[in-house]
């Protein structure tokens, strides 16, 4: 499915960027300069805080996905940051020399600062836009040479210790300054009139090439750092290269044959020998070839003719392999990428006019062949980045072609499309449309062997060709029927991921293309019935109405967020630019609007069912893609719930005009993959009920839908379906899918049978079948657990419905001995999940709930009934289910299911206690946890089981303690369960051996991990209750509370919240009369060890607790300082802290202030061993040297 989240943080986006904007507006000054009030001069900061640059940062990258809402403040924005940046230079720049390296340092430069948020606004809104705000001023040239080589370079520390003052340049203040320095070498005056240094400068050494006599030295200089950052593996070598091809392509460079030398140079490194050190890395590949690129892209024909020739021999040896290095070349995307650029700018400088002919010494014909030969070959290319850059080439060069060339490469294009395509003949007629059956040739063709790389390729050569309108109208109808093809192609890796989405991509900028470059009669000329579609039933009337079609399903239905958006936008291009020639076309994109179709739920479900009420056009062409491996075809089961729901509800406005094409999709869909069969049993179960609810197309309806009645039967409920006990049985497989399908249309089928009884002359859609029917649902219920619970609710009810009176009496029978005999509680929950919901179903009238709740509202019904109607047996079968219920904690899908089981099963408890035949212990078993279930954290769990007891308050004790009870019961009904005194009134209850164990339990939920108040009160009540027990009671109640947390270790459940009553018990313990029942506490000692390697920190930090309050103790206290000893060097710094911050407060000391525990474990075990000791010897006397430290 699609990803809601991207979508909704567009939306917030959209709706939220005015209040982004202004922030930003207001936060620059205030991050530049002090004293920003009018009244004050503003200042600018030499020193900006970190935190400051990211929260700005932070703000800039919120426009990464739409960054054309920048462009409102975009020159307010860069306008401070870059006056700021020249005014330090000009005035400021020794302060960056006397910064102090620190990695605690929480400020920077401010220079450093700028750079992080001019890369930023780079990334964010692309270099070519934020460089035409910085300052050209020649002025500015030298200073920033001076400051970018002054502080690249580290400086030691005056006093002569070695210690660097500050670092070198980041990659983001390098990538700036040489973008910046890009740009001032675009200055119209000669370099030598800048240039005004008499200083001496041994830059030759620097300089692969050899300095042409009489450069200024601010062009040394320049070349310099070009030179230096061209290989780098950083975005500075992208800047790097920009500066070296402004600087050789200017008119004065070009005088001193700056340029020569340096292609020269670029030619010479791509050619040097593999054991060359100095070029061992592809990245000084991949620099010299964008500096090849680069040039030829950005000098002027006459002067790059003379370079073609040798460039053009070096990259035919590239891709023949003959060069050295050409392995690393040719391994590299990125170079493969420049290398086709390069071939890119030769073609277009060879069919340029500009310049002479043969000025160039290059056979035309010959080098137009190989350079076409090559782009052809990189369209296939298996990286993305190369298959681009050739398809952009081609569509370049094919514009300089005259028109016959043009041509020929198109028709190049389209057989290379054809190859490997098979024609879709011999299919059932039944499945070919009537417009497709008109003429066969029209047969959509199978891709399902074509190579999808190529075909992206291909396709997006023929998008930039309409793009760049250099297509000639001959082959018009050929191009747009290939790019009708491309919007429904779809190919699936042998790992079942798709890889078809990019040829759809490229498909949709084509179609928009041609929108935007063609005009409307150019268009009509082109004959609708050339273009080959989708399958449809619909006449087309021109070739607008074909694109409209095609592009309404790509932009509902089709799983790529992009592509649905791409067809969107291409749809309101083609509506904007040809008027009156889509059919309610402002309607149409108003409805598929680029930012609804986002998500693909709301575009599938909502955007598709608008589209399709407004036309016959998007009805027929929605019904067709929901029918495809868009929809009906998906892998993903959800997807296809929801297409059966769009086609159910195309028939309610439409009628029963499309139930024949779904049903001759239907019916051959044999041998098709098991999600199709699934989709397409989804998709006729919905037409069905969809259908019979339509009272206006009722008797149509009926008509249509009649050959369902027996042939479509037998062909769903047949034993060779995918659902047989052979196929779900069989380990390895599982029959959901198939279940869930079946079982659908046969709760649609009852549907139709109980709503057309009237108007059908015969009703025997379930005569004779229902016998059937149940073996298919119980069949289902047993081996099918990944099927929707509400899915077997609806067919229990339709199949329950089927029996007369006396069968119903039995099917529910034999569903409760099949629940028994699986222990549905704890043996197999999955399974039982699913006989339990189609059984509280027919008891609740087909609604779904909790699946032991719909058990335990059965018993509750019975209970009701009459007395005679449940033996012993019966009542021995509730009780074990009732004691199972009130101990169910269970959890499903992230919802508390156990409380509603709890709740339940206290609500049926009261019903069955007026008139059962339960023991006295029977009774005490469920009473006593239901006085626990009053102790405990959930509100409504407690206050149902005090009403239980307040209605039966004398369940658990025997007659000679009852009146005594009832009379401190009917005092304590007016307090509410949730303060102090109703906690402290349960705990004085626990003298009884029937409950106390029980009540300690539901007491540790409620005062270790209950709501903030219910906390304070619960805990509130133990001091108290306490004064009024006996020293034994106590000492038993800690005994218990030991054992509970012990047996909890492995669960977990209650493990946190004994921990956590225990260490609040300590905390407390002077005023508990605790002092001599140290007893209580030893196997404490015993079980906290088990848990220091737990992950989970709130046990950790209990246990932190419970330690330093056992410190209290004399006969424990070495113990206990011992184990936070340990803990001094966990692994978890919070730990490490919570133990020294015990530590300290217990006995305040030096030593522990200066123990450093935010570095690593190994250094802190060493600072530990040094004040406490370590080894054998030093464990027998470690509780004598640690009091004698504290």
């Amino acid at each position: 499915m699609d990803d809601e989240e991207t979508d909704d943080s567009e939306i917030k986006l959209q709706r939220d960027s005015a209040k982004l904007l202004d922030e930003l507006k207001t936060s620059i000054p205030l991050f530049l300069y002090k004293g920003v009030e009018p009244p004050r001069p503003a200042k600018i900061r030499k020193w900006i805080k970190r935190s400051n640059t990211a929260k700005l940062e932070s703000l800039f990258n919120a426009f990464l996905e739409s960054p054309q809402l920048l462009d409102p403040i975009l020159r307010g924005v860069l306008e401070p940051l870059v006056s700021s940046f020249k005014d330090y230079i000009n005035n400021h720049s020794d302060l960056y020399s006397g910064w102090r390296a620190n990695d605690e340092s929480t400020a920077e430069p401010l220079p450093r600062a700028l750079c992080r948020l001019l890369y930023t606004l780079c990334k964010v809104r692309g270099p070519k836009v934020i460089v035409n705000f910085f300052t050209n001023e020649p002025s500015i040239l030298e200073p920033m040479l001076d400051a970018f080589g002054n502080w690249n370079s580290k400086s030691d520390d005056a006093r002569g210790n070695g210690t660097p003052v500050f670092e070198k340049l980041t990659w983001e203040e390098k990538f700036s300054m040489l973008l910046w320095l890009s740009h001032l070498a675009r200055t119209p005056f000669d370099l030598a009139s800048i240039s005004s240094s008499d200083k001496e400068r041994n830059l030759g050494s620097q300089l692969p090439i050899e300095i042409p006599v009489g450069l200024p030295d601010v062009a040394c200089r320049l070349l310099a750092l070009g030179f230096r950052y061209l290989q780098s593996s950083t975005k500075e070598q992208e800047a790097a290269k920009l500066l070296l091809v402004r600087l050789c392509t200017r008119p004065d460079m070009i005088r001193f044959g700056l340029h020569e030398k340096c292609i020269s140079w670029a030619l010479k490194s791509l050619r040097v020998a593999e054991e060359d050190p100095e070029y061992d890395s592809v990245y000084s590949r991949i620099g010299s070839l964008s500096f090849l690129a680069g040039f030829f892209s950005g000098s002027d024909s006459t002067i790059a003719a003379r370079f073609i020739d040798p460039v053009l021999a070096f990259t035919q040896e590239i891709f023949c392999g003959s060069i050295n290095r050409a392995r690393i070349i040719n391994g590299s995307a990125v170079a493969r990428k420049l290398t086709v650029k390069v071939y890119r700018s030769c073609a277009v400088h060879l069919l340029s006019g500009s310049s002479a002919p043969g000025s160039s010494g290059v056979d035309l014909s010959a080098a137009l062949s190989t350079i076409v030969d090559h782009l052809m070959r990189g369209l296939g290319d298996k990286d993305s980045p190369v298959r681009f850059a050739a398809s952009k080439a081609l569509s370049m060069v094919a514009r300089q072609l005259d028109l016959d060339m043009t041509t020929q490469l198109v028709d190049d294009i389209i057989m290379r499309l054809q190859e490997d395509v098979i024609q879709k003949k011999g299919e059932p007629e039944d499945r070919i449309s009537p417009a497709l059956a008109i003429d066969p040739a029209l047969l959509k063709p199978d891709t399902s062997s074509v190579n999808s790389l190529q075909w992206q390729g291909l396709i997006l050569t023929l998008s930039h060709l309409l793009f760049r309108h250099s297509l000639p109208q001959s082959c018009l109808t050929t191009v747009v029927s290939s790019i009708a093809i491309g919007l429904d192609f779809e190919q699936r890796s042998s790992m079942g991921v798709s890889v078809g989405s990019g040829v759809r991509d490229a498909a949709c900028f084509g179609v928009w293309s041609l929108a935007r470059k063609y005009t409307t009669p150019d268009l009509l000329q082109l004959s609708p019935s050339t273009i080959r579609s989708r399958w449809t039933s619909y006449q087309y009337t021109s070739v607008f109405e074909v694109l409209a079609a095609e592009l309404v399903v790509t932009a509902t239905l089709d799983p790529e967020g992009n592509i649905r958006r791409a067809a969107s936008a291409a749809l309101q291009e083609l509506v904007g630019r040809h008027p009156n020639m889509v059919p309610d076309g402002i309607a149409l994109v108003q409805i598929v609007d680029y930012h609804a179709v986002g998500l693909r739920s709301r575009a599938m479900c909502t955007v598709a069912l608008q589209a399709a009420k407004l036309h016959n056009i998007y009805l027929f062409a929605v019904l067709d893609g929901l029918l495809s491996w868009r929809a009906i075809n998906s892998p993903e089961a959800a997807v296809r719930r929801q297409t059966a729901s769009t086609i159910g509800q195309l028939f309610d406005f439409h009628g029963c005009a499309p139930m024949t094409q779904l049903y001759q999709r239907f019916r051959s869909s044999q041998g098709r993959s098991l999600s199709e069969w699934h989709g397409l049993h989804l998709a006729l179960a919905a037409a069905i009920r969809h259908s019979v609810d339509s009272i206006h197309y009722a008797s149509s309806v009926i008509q249509t839908v009649s050959p369902f009645g027996n042939e479509s039967r037998v062909y769903l409920l047949r034993e060779d379906t995918p659902l047989s006990s052979d196929n779900i049985i069989e380990p390895g497989k599982d029959g959901s899918l198939a279940a869930e399908a079946l079982c659908t249309v046969i709760t649609a089928l009852g549907k139709r049978s109980c709503s057309c009884i009237d108007a059908m002359a015969t009703t025997d859609s379930m005569d004779g079948k229902p016998d059937y029917h149940l073996t298919i649902l119980e069949l289902a219920l047993k081996y099918c657990t990944e099927v929707p619970l509400e899915v077997y609710s609806d067919t229990a009810v339709t199949v329950f419905n089927q029996y007369s009176d006396s069968d119903q009496k039995n099917l529910l029978h034999g569903w409760l001995t099949e629940i028994k005999e699986r222990n549905w509680i704890r043996r197999d929950p999955r399974t039982s999940v699913s006989w339990i919901a189609a059984l509280g179903s027919i008891l609740c009238h087909g609604n779904a709930k909790s699946p032991a709740v719909i058990i335990l509202s059965l018993l509750h019904e019975r209970a009701d009934g009459e007395e005679g109607s449940r033996n012993d047996h019966d009542m021995q079968l509730m009780h074990r289910l009732l004691v199972d219920c009130l101990n169910d904690y269970s959890i499903l899908n992230s919802r508390d299911v156990g409380s509603q089981i709890r709740a339940q099963a206290i609500e049926t408890i009261k019903t069955l206690d007026r008139s059962s035949s339960w023991s006295h212990d029977q009774r005490g078993v469920l009473f006593a946890r239901v006085y626990g279930l009053a102790a405990e954290k959930t509100d409504k769990v407690r206050e149902s089981a005090w009403s239980c007891l307040r209605e039966f308050p004398n369940a658990v004790y025997s007659k000679e303690d009852r009146e005594t009870l009832m009379t401190q019961t009917k005092r304590a009904e007016p307090l509410s369960t949730s303060d102090a005194m109703y906690f402290e009134y349960l705990i004085t209850r626990c003298d009884h051996h029937w409950i106390r164990e029980s009540t300690i339990l539901g007491l540790i939920t409620s005062a270790g991990s209950g709501n903030e108040a219910l906390i304070r009160a619960s805990r509130a009540a133990i001091p108290c209750s306490f004064e009024t027990l006996s020293l034994a009671d106590v000492d038993l109640f800690y005994n218990i509370l030991l054992n509970v947390v012990r047996e909890a270790i492995p669960d977990g459940r209650l493990l946190r919240p004994g921990l956590e009553v225990l260490a609040f018990l300590l905390d407390v313990d002077p005023h508990l009369r605790l002092t001599d029942s140290i007893s209580a506490w030893e196997g404490l000692l015993e079980v906290l060890p088990l848990l220091r390697k737990n992950t989970d920190l709130r046990i950790l930090e209990a246990m932190v607790k419970i330690y330093a309050g056992l410190e209290r103790y004399d006969s424990l206290r070495g113990d206990a300082l011992g184990s936070l000893y340990h803990l001094l060097a966990h692994r978890f710094p919070k730990i490490r802290l919570a133990a020294a911050a015990a530590l300290y407060v217990l006995r305040p000391n030096d030593r522990l202030k200066a123990l450093d525990l935010s570095g690593p474990v190994p250094r802190i075990k060493m600072q530990v061993r040094a004040i406490f000791g370590d080894g054998d010897g030093a464990r027998v006397e470690r509780s004598e040297r640690l009091r004698e430290i504290f």
